[in-house]
């Protein structure tokens, strides 16, 4: 978890983010017990605002009610990890019966105010292209629109395990990992992350044909 693919970005972001001032707390989602949900909805009837499952996600959500950004760092080798998603469908207890309109989409309303002012994702995949990456940014725009608030520019490291190659040229590992810092300090003071640092963190190692004939 601190030293795979997605750690090799997550960990310079985190640390730019630090950098500009912010308090930053990391969770490990596979070090959690966090159980699914049950689809039970007691969380907005027989006890609102809490679920009934005791375990771990109790103090994820208390760590979100509080936190001014969401950054999920999500490795990418199953289109969405399982530990994503069970804390993803733990947040009910965030929500309540009420309906609300958010563009075309009805949503459930939100249990009380939110200091949260983006959802960030930082990902990392073994594959070559960005289209890889499609079903975890969709997922977090819709986690972003629910909470009524948008995901930030997405910080997209294909071609990850290339990064330890030691084909590829340092200083072009090091042009990334600076990009990364770089996003999480303009995520604090800008709110978001200029396009420029994102492409600079998904720059190709290699092109699509190297990539295929190294995997042959």
């Amino acid at each position: 978890m601190e030293r795979g693919n997605t750690a090799l970005i997550l960990n310079p972001f985190v640390q730019g983010m630090r950098d500009s001032g912010a308090q930053t707390k990391v969770l490990h989602a596979k070090r959690l017990d966090i159980r699914p949900c049950t689809g039970e909805f007691r969380c907005w009837s027989d006890s609102p605002g809490s679920c009934y499952i005791k375990d771990d996600m109790a103090d994820v959500l208390a760590e979100m009610r509080g936190a001014d950004f969401w950054v999920f760092g999500v490795p990418v080798y199953a289109k969405i990890p399982g530990e994503l998603q069970n804390i993803f469908n733990r947040t009910m207890p965030l929500f309540n019966e009420d309906v609300v309109v958010r563009g075309r989409t009805l949503l459930p309303g939100i249990r009380a105010a939110m200091k949260v002012r983006r959802v960030v994702l930082v990902s990392s995949c073994a594959f070559w292209g960005l289209e890889n990456f499609e079903l975890v940014v969709d997922l977090l725009e819709f986690l972003a629109k629910a909470f009524g608030t948008k995901l930030a520019r997405p910080i997209l490291r294909p071609n990850a395990d290339s990064l330890r190659s030691r084909a590829i040229n340092r200083q072009t590992a090091r042009t990334i990992f600076d990009a990364a810092r770089r996003a999480g300090s303009e995520l604090v003071t800008k709110g978001d992350i200029t396009a420029r640092t994102a492409r600079l963190v998904q720059m190709p190692l290699m092109s699509r044909d190297q990539f295929l004939k190294s995997q042959a």
